[in-house]
C-alpha cells in the first residue's frame, strides 16, 4: 500500500518537474490555440451570415400584416423574367451580342430590368388586395376554375427547366397556390371594373372610331414580286423582261389556283402557312391542307403565297386602282385572271370583305385603357382607406431581375 502511494507521489513529482521545464513551450502553444480559436469563430460568424443571407425567408412586403416573402413571388418573377429573356434575345439580335435588354434604359433613365421589377412588385401587391377583397365578398373558386388552375399548373411546371426549379424553388404546390389566388383576385377585379360608371359608346365616339373607317378586308393571294432582294435585304425593281416572265408563269398556274378547294395548298414548301404581319384573321379561316387537296405548283416555282388584312382607312395595299378592285370583290371569289400593279402580279381571293375584327379591337382598346385608369385611381383610394402596405426595401433592393429564376 505504501509502495503504491510512493509510486503515485513520484509520478506527481516527475510531472511537476516536466511542467516547470516545459512551461514556456506550452504557453506559446496556448497562444496559438487561442489565435486559431478566434479565427475559427470569425470564419464561423462569416459563414453563418452568408448562410442566413442566402437561406432565410426574405420578407418583401406586408399587406395589413399578411407577409409576402420572395418565395411567394417566384411564379410572378419567373413569368416576368421569361418575358425579359425573350426581349433580351431580340435585343441582342438587333444590337449585337454584347448588348443587354436588362441594362438598356428608357427615356426616363430606368433600365428595362428595373421596370419589370417595379411592375412585378406592383402587380403582386394589387393581387393581395384584390384577393382579400374577394374573400371578404364571399368569392370562392368554381369547379371549372379549380380544374383550369390544375391544368395551368401542370403546363407551367412541365416547361420549367431543372435549373429554374433549383434557382426558384418552384414546385407544383407553389404554382397551384399562385394560380388559385390569381384566379380569384382576377375575377373580383373584373367584376369590380364592371361596376365602374364608364360610358363605352361615348368613349368610342370621342376617339373617332367608326365601323366605316375600320371595315376590315381579309384576303389570300398568290403572287410573284417585281423586285429582287439582295443579301442586305435591299429591294430593286426587276427588268421588264423578268416582269413579263413572272406574269406568264403566274398566268400558267391560274386555272389550278382558281379551282383550289383549299386556297392555301398550291405551294408545298411551307410558305402557304407563313403569314405576314397583320394577317392572322385570314389565316385562321383556313384549315390544314388535306393530302389530296388538288394541284401543286411546279418544282422551282417563283410563286409565293401570303395573306393580308387591311381596313378601309389604311393606305392602299396595292396600287389605288387594284386596291379598289379588291375591295369590290365578293366573299369567296377569286380575281378574274392574274392582276398586277407596279410591285407584282397576283391571284387574289376575298375571304371576308366586311370583318369587324379591327373595329372591335380598337373599341376594346379605348375602353380598356379607360378602365385601367379608373381601376388604378380606385385601388389607390382603396389602399389609403383600408390597407397598410409596407415594402421591405432592404430585401427587395437585393433582388436583381434577369438572374432570380433564370441564368
Amino acid at each position: 500500500m505504501n509502495s503504491a502511494k510512493r509510486v503515485s507521489n513520484q509520478t506527481i513529482k516527475n510531472n511537476d518537474k516536466k511542467s516547470k521545464n516545459t512551461a514556456p513551450a506550452e504557453s506559446a502553444g496556448k497562444k496559438n490555440v487561442i489565435i486559431l480559436s478566434v479565427v475559427g469563430i470569425v470564419l464561423l460568424l462569416v459563414i453563418s451570415v452568408v448562410l442566413w443571407e442566402n437561406l432565410h425567408p426574405r420578407l418583401i412586403f406586408t399587406v395589413n400584416g399578411t407577409k409576402v416573402y420572395l418565395g411567394d413571388m417566384m411564379t410572378d418573377i419567373y413569368m416576368s423574367e421569361s418575358t425579359g429573356q425573350y426581349m433580351d434575345n431580340l435585343y441582342k439580335q438587333n444590337y449585337g451580342s454584347g448588348s443587354s435588354y436588362w441594362d438598356a434604359e428608357n427615356n426616363d433613365g430606368m433600365t428595362y430590368g428595373d421596370i419589370l421589377k417595379d411592375n412585378t412588385l406592383e402587380a403582386s401587391m394589387q393581387r393581395e388586395m384584390m384577393y382579400k377583397e374577394a374573400v371578404e365578398a364571399g368569392y370562392t373558386l368554381t369547379d371549372e376554375e379549380n380544374t383550369t388552375c390544375e391544368e395551368n399548373t401542370t403546363s407551367l411546371y412541365d416547361q420549367l427547366s431543372s435549373s429554374v426549379k433549383n434557382k426558384s424553388g418552384l414546385n407544383r404546390k407553389k404554382i397551384l397556390q399562385y394560380y388559385k389566388k390569381k384566379t380569384l383576385a382576377d375575377r373580383y377585379k373584373a367584376d369590380w371594373i364592371d361596376s365602374f360608371e364608364i360610358n363605352d359608346e361615348a368613349l368610342i365616339a370621342e376617339a373617332g372610331i367608326t365601323k366605316e373607317d375600320y371595315r376590315q378586308y381579309d384576303i389570300q393571294y398568290y403572287y410573284i414580286p417585281y423586285t429582287e432582294t439582295d443579301d442586305q435585304g435591299n429591294e430593286t425593281p426587276v427588268s421588264d423582261d423578268k416582269k413579263a416572265e413572272a406574269l406568264k408563269e403566274l398566268e400558267a398556274s391560274y386555272g389550278d389556283i382558281a379551282g383550289l378547294a383549299d386556297f392555301t395548298t398550291y405551294i408545298d414548301d411551307g410558305t402557304a402557312h407563313n403569314h405576314e404581319e397583320g394577317t392572322e384573321n385570314a389565316a385562321e379561316q383556313t384549315e390544314a391542307p388535306a393530302e389530296d387537296a388538288g394541284p401543286k405548283a411546279p418544282e422551282g416555282t417563283n410563286i409565293k403565297y401570303t395573306t393580308k388584312s387591311f381596313i378601309e382607312k389604311d393606305e392602299p395595299v396595292f396600287s389605288a386602282e387594284l386596291t379598289a378592285q379588291v375591295k369590290a370583290m365578293e366573299n369567296g371569289t377569286v380575281t378574274e385572271g392574274v392582276v398586277e400593279d407596279e410591285n407584282g402580279c397576283y391571284i387574289i381571293k376575298m375571304v371576308e370583305n366586311n370583318s369587324t375584327e379591327k373595329y372591335d379591337s380598337e373599341c376594346e382598346s379605348v375602353v380598356t385603357e379607360k378602365e385601367n385608369e379608373e381601376f388604378q385611381t380606385k385601388i389607390d383610394e382603396l389602399e389609403v382607406d383600408k390597407y397598410l402596405i409596407e415594402v421591405n426595401d432592404k430585401e427587395w433592393d437585393k433582388v436583381t431581375f434577369g438572374s432570380v429564376t433564370i441564368n
